[in-house]
């Protein structure tokens, strides 16, 4: 019997789940931002502004859901810090549980608690950018998502990927959180098609069964999504103790366990399309990731081996 671990009978969608508008730090408005991300084939933006929950029932189209989320800081010594977005299940809230800023895990720990107890998803965000190192996020505690790209780190740093941090929070931390890709776009360039353009460069595509604000919240709560910059996962199932990976045209496609156990389908062309592993034996946990030649990855979130069973 197949065991389905991206839902079959959904649309697939496009979401940037970290955003910045001229509500803090951004130079586009929310409605430019929509325009922009629309033609670029998203359906959804999380307009997570600086320490600022804020709805924008307005922009709410049969095409396009506006996620209602707040960027959260957390400020340490030497450039230290910690920046946790958090989704809210209600499109229409527009205040976030009082918070004491304690820099550490265990003060972290007690900002997520409180956003989690009020039914928010948490997603931790770009720990290179964050001069974190692994004590200080392992040791962190109800994480929905772990950010593995972020576009305005590459663009600005050439430092976007997080997916070794990833990797580590995984075998090391608390808990297997979703691995996500955003562009935490500011758009100080105010051109999208600038050499400095800081949208579209990776997003966070989930499966529901319709376009609509509940749909897109359960659909991210259950993990029914990946990260990408580019490369697509078109299907994931077991079946008879086989992995199987349906994709577009790639030229390498790996599973990675949390040990060095791995395996992987290469060819030098873009042209491989589906790949097949063997996940029998013991073990805690595997993820998928899908590169093409150009060096663009999608990375499917940990599985617990409870989730194929």
């Amino acid at each position: 019997m197949k065991k389905y671990l991206l839902p079959e009978g959904c649309k697939a969608y496009k979401a940037n789940l970290h955003c910045h508008s001229t509500f803090s730090d951004g130079r586009f408005d929310v409605a430019k931002l929509k325009e922009g991300y629309l033609e670029h084939g998203y359906s959804v933006i999380a307009y997570s502004d600086h320490n600022t929950l804020l709805p924008h029932p307005e922009l709410r189209s049969d095409d396009f859901v506006p996620l209602t989320a707040i960027e959260i800081d957390i400020n340490g010594p030497k450039g230290h810090t910690y920046h946790l977005n958090f989704f809210s299940p209600d499109p229409d809230r527009c205040e976030f549980p009082p918070i004491d800023r304690v820099y550490g895990p265990e003060g972290v720990n007690k900002v997520i608690a409180a956003g989690n107890e009020a039914g928010f998803l948490c997603q931790y965000n770009h720990p290179r950018w964050s001069f974190q190192n692994a004590e200080e996020y392992t040791g962190l505690r109800g994480l929905w998502g772990f950010e593995v790209f972020n576009t305005g780190c590459e663009v600005d740093m050439h430092d976007g990927w997080g997916d070794y941090e990833y990797e580590v929070m995984c075998r090391d931390g608390e808990g297997l959180p979703c691995a996500t890709a955003t562009d935490d776009n500011h758009n100080w360039s105010r051109d999208f098609n600038s050499p400095y353009n800081d949208s579209f460069g990776g997003w966070t595509t989930f499966f529901a069964p319709s376009l609509s604000y509940d749909s897109v919240f359960n659909a991210l709560k259950a993990g029914n999504c990946y990260a990408t910059t580019g490369p697509e996962i078109k299907g994931l199932y077991v079946e008879d103790g086989k992995l199987f990976v349906d994709c577009t045209p790639a030229s390498s496609v790996c599973i990675r366990f949390e040990t060095r156990r791995s395996a992987n389908l290469k060819s030098l062309n873009d042209d491989v399309e589906h790949a097949e592993f063997d996940v029998s034996g013991d073990f805690c946990h595997f993820r998928i990731e899908v590169k093409d030649s150009h060096g663009r990855k999608a990375m499917s979130r940990a599985y617990r081996k409870d989730e194929i069973e």
